[in-house]
């Protein structure tokens, strides 16, 4: 049988309008696997998204590899200057730090009060509203979720109290409110930023500690540069990395990921054991047709190639509407998420639970390439049984009933 007499017969088995059940059931299959495929990349593209935020906003506005110590080490530009003759660093920036109490009338929080310099605040770049010219020793920088919720307005004066010299001493520090950092992330519900400067006289307090904050170029290599830091520098210093505090978080999101993945792939799974089901039906519905072509000298090795036409047809054609609809699905889910919001007027990620106060979309061609590869290649395995089937239906008992 030629092979564009196969390839008709398939389309036609596949695609065609009428009313046959043939058409009818590949449709359903069809319809079965876009819909499958339409959501396992939506939901991937919103899990690239987390994972990418994760990478490229959160872990640039924390430091990669923190080292810190109490007030009595002198030698910080010795460390630096090594610091920055290693390669793999790719900035670096002083800080002092200081647990303290963060007041506003009757409302009382602790917050951890950080002292940079301008260069390290200059970082933060558009994240700043509005943009800081001048940052000396009564500038403030507050968390935009944080700021929130003390009510905080630019230009108000806020006072931290923060231990100085013996552990049963407080002191003041009264600072304004210059900017707001708003990047969207947990991040804005505990960051407090001061000029290094203001921090200095309290650097003698029990939960003061002075420190470098190390940027490296590759942040997934902060493991093993700071276990190597570690053994170079003083006893009495403190190496830590970002994972400290936000690898289970790049964990739990990995996770979820790879899982949300395998539950949608068992989706495409079942919708391509659909298309079993469907095509044994047509073979059932078209078992006289079949035995006639055989009998006009057809194979049963044509007739195996045109159900395997057809289960990679309904591969090919669901996989391709599924694309082009969990393309439209991931592009709308920011603002399908900020809709849902202002109509139910609810935040529906907040800072203070998720990672990120929106949600993200990281769309990539791979995904989609790989699914519908997977998806077809699923639909002409499922085929195998039908197929096997249809050429091996007894002619002379078919034609008799």
């Amino acid at each position: 049988m030629p092979w564009s007499l196969q390839w008709q017969l398939a389309l036609r088995q596949t695609l065609d309008s009428g009313r046959g059940l043939s058409a009818f059931l590949s449709r359903v299959s069809i319809v079965g696997i876009a819909l499958a495929i339409a959501l396992l990349l939506a939901v991937q593209s919103v899990m690239n998204g987390f994972d990418r935020e994760m990478r490229e906003r959160i872990l640039a506005l924390i430091p990669h590899v923190q080292i810190t110590a109490n007030g009595t080490f002198t030698e910080w530009q010795q460390l630096q200057a090594d610091l920055k003759a290693d390669p793999a660093v790719s900035s670096l920036r002083p800080f002092v730090s200081a647990d303290g109490l963060l007041m506003r009338g009757q409302t009382v929080a602790a917050t951890r009060l950080t002292g940079i310099e301008v260069e390290a605040l200059l970082a933060y770049g558009d994240l700043l509203m509005p943009a800081v010219t001048d940052w000396n020793e009564q500038s403030l920088v507050l968390g935009a979720a944080l700021a929130s919720r003390l009510s905080f307005e630019l230009g108000d004066r806020v006072t931290f109290i923060l231990p100085a010299g013996a552990e049963s001493t407080y002191a003041p520090l009264t600072v304004t409110l210059t900017s707001i950092l708003d990047s969207g992330t947990e991040l804005d519900e505990m960051l407090a930023l001061v000029n290094r400067r203001a921090l200095l006289p309290f650097i003698t307090g029990p939960s003061v500690q002075a420190g470098m904050a190390v940027q490296l170029h590759d942040v997934f290599a902060s493991g093993d540069w700071r276990w190597s830091l570690y053994q170079s520098v003083p006893s009495h210093l403190q190496v830590t990395d970002w994972r400290a505090t936000h690898g289970n978080l790049y964990s739990a999101i990995q996770l979820s990921r790879d899982l949300v993945g395998l539950i949608l792939f068992i989706v495409i799974f079942v919708a391509a054991f659909n298309v079993v089901s469907s095509l044994m039906l047509v073979v059932t519905d078209r078992r006289k047709g079949v035995a006639m072509l055989m009998a006009l000298g057809g194979r049963g090795r044509d007739v195996a190639v045109i159900f395997f036409l057809q289960g990679g047809l309904i591969g090919f054609v669901g996989a391709a509407l599924g694309a082009a609809l969990g393309y439209a699905l991931a592009s709308l889910a920011p603002d399908a998420a900020l809709f849902i919001e202002r109509w139910l007027n609810v935040p529906l990620l907040q800072t203070d639970v998720y990672p990120l106060s929106f949600v993200p979309v990281d769309i990539r061609w791979q995904d989609f390439v790989a699914t519908s590869l997977i998806a077809v290649a699923l639909s002409v395995l499922a085929a195998t049984l039908p197929a096997l089937r249809a050429s091996s239906l007894p002619i002379a008992q078919t034609l008799a009933h």
